[in-house]
């Protein structure tokens, strides 16, 4: 994402109106900055965080007397800043939310001020790196500016956030909590859980049916992908040790995009599991019953991305004799 989006972020890069960096201090060992976004002019890095995927959660305004929040997910920078001496707060913010302006992003929210103005919440939802806990937060202080700013994108939103306060643990030098999130799919196969035939063989008996989340297709496909291969041999040997057994194969989908679609796309899954079955391991056709059920039958919760993984998965039913 950031190599599409540097000619958008030339205006953030040159945040301080293009001056070298003068650090006064030397960065926390491993820190760097943001690609996107460059540090106030002669700050340097006290904390740093950086995750290839992670999980954010932003104050986003007050209605009706409670803080409203916006998560997301994708890759996640947290980087704590301090600036030179004589800088007021106002001055960093306004050139952080000018360079953000600029380059395309929205302003979501905005609080100033201090324990009456802005969310107590925001106080302490930072703490970067290897600090040490033993001395003052870091974002414990005065004349405190909180902002969140947002960049829409066909391949996901991103978002940065600008805590920024006359820090008590910095002798009152300005000091900035800035916070990025680049959303993007997560990389998922990383993870490889077998299941045999056996187990398989067992939560028919118990149970009737065993959901099997081992068989991968291409996003909005019936194309099966070649890291599923395992599983299906083991659905295979499960016919081979149980040659009177008959399987219902049924395909099921989260409940993003049309209905109709899913119930389409679920059932033409469960068929080309079918067809592998039997092309690729001489299965009895007659044994096995292709079904779709789209997003009827839930696992879990399709609020989140982990309840809708377990609503993605195939299912072998034990049909009746």
């Amino acid at each position: 994402m950031c190599k599409k989006l540097n000619l958008i972020f030339t205006a953030i890069i040159m945040l301080c109106m293009g001056l070298p960096f003068a650090q006064a201090q030397e960065d926390v060992e491993g820190s760097e900055d943001h690609p996107m976004i460059s540090r106030y002019e002669g700050s340097h890095i006290e904390g740093y965080e950086y995750f290839d995927y992670d999980r954010m959660e932003f104050p986003s305004g007050m209605e009706d007397g409670e803080l409203q929040t916006i998560a997301a997910e994708g890759e996640a920078t947290k980087i704590l800043y301090v600036a030179p001496e004589n800088l007021s707060v106002l001055q960093v913010v306004r050139n952080y939310q000018v360079a953000l302006q600029n380059a395309g992003f929205e302003l979501v929210y905005e609080a100033t001020g201090g324990m009456d103005e802005i969310p107590r919440s925001i106080y302490r939802n930072y703490g970067p790196g290897d600090l040490d806990v033993s001395r003052l937060h870091p974002m414990m202080g005065s004349n405190e500016s909180y902002f969140l700013a947002r960049l829409p994108g066909a391949e996901g939103d991103i978002y940065v956030a600008g805590h920024t306060l006359n820090s008590d643990r910095y002798d009152g030098r300005t000091t900035t909590a800035l916070q990025i999130l680049e959303e993007k799919p997560l990389q998922t196969g990383m993870v490889q859980v077998d299941i045999n035939a056996e187990a398989m063989a067992r939560d028919l008996e118990e149970a009737g049916r065993v959901m099997v989340y081992g068989i991968h297709f291409d996003t909005g496909e019936a194309t099966i992908q070649e890291e599923s291969a395992s599983t299906l041999a083991e659905i295979a040997e499960l016919l081979d040790q149980h040659p009177n057994l008959t399987l219902g194969v049924v395909g099921h989908t989260d409940s993003t995009g049309e209905t109709d679609f899913n119930m389409e796309l679920s059932t033409r899954r469960a068929e080309a599991v079918v067809d592998y079955l039997t092309s690729e391991h001489g299965a009895d056709q007659g044994r096995l019953i292709a079904r779709g059920l789209g997003p009827w039958a839930p696992a879990a919760s399709n609020e989140d991305e982990d309840g809708r993984a377990r609503n993605r998965r195939v299912e072998l039913i034990r049909s009746p004799k």
